[in-house]
């Protein structure tokens, strides 16, 4: 957990760099690089958090997670509203230890989750200037959970895959920069609680 909390806020502070460091545009390509008027984003962003990592499954709860990593797109209808979808992955280890008082030994269970989520979204934007938004939003879909069960001690092992919703409420979101940017998201679901990345918005 200390090593994903040093890497988001090295992601964090990287990205706040960038953004705050590119050149003012004027004329010409201040058009082209005024966010607001770019309607297709690509995005890239890493996440901890998921409720997943909070919720039993199979009687087994999680010790540690990956944190979420997610790319995604997004098409702006008009200033207001985007629409779109992400792709995310996250590894949940749910591995257990149980002792036996009777034969005064410890035994081992392993279970790994590897969940793929898909989700369609929609973003509304309640600030959206040149170089700065602010949105919430709200995406649904899917997740394909992959897992790997093993008890050495009754040495019995599965693999499966099984199909769980998937959900995400972005209370708050910003961007900060022009055609790059850098972008943070607050929310709860099974992405993250909170999530760090990188965009990039074009025209057509």
């Amino acid at each position: 957990m200390k090593k994903m909390v040093l890497l988001f806020t090295a992601i964090l502070l990287t990205g706040i760099q960038m953004a705050f460091s590119q050149d003012k545009p004027e004329g010409t390509q201040k058009m082209k690089n005024d966010q607001a008027k770019l309607p297709n984003d690509v995005y890239a962003s890493y996440g901890t958090g998921t409720v997943y990592y909070f919720t039993e499954i199979d009687g087994y709860v999680a010790n540690s997670l990956s944190g979420t990593f997610l790319v995604g797109f997004a098409r702006s209808m008009n200033r207001v509203i985007a629409v779109g979808f992400q792709l995310s992955y996250t590894t949940i280890d749910r591995s257990q230890s149980s002792y036996d008082y009777q034969s005064n030994k410890s035994y081992s269970q392993y279970m790994t989750d590897n969940l793929w989520q898909g989700m369609a979204n929609v973003r509304f934007r309640y600030m959206n200037t040149p170089g700065f938004c602010m949105y919430s939003g709200i995406g649904m879909g899917v997740t394909m959970d992959f897992y790997d069960k093993s008890s050495p001690h009754y040495n019995t092992s599965s693999t499966g895959q099984k199909l769980l919703p998937a959900g995400q409420l972005t209370l708050l979101g910003f961007r900060v920069g022009h055609a790059f940017s850098f972008f943070g998201e607050f929310g709860i679901g099974t992405n993250s609680i909170i999530s760090a990345g990188f965009s990039y918005k074009f025209a057509d």
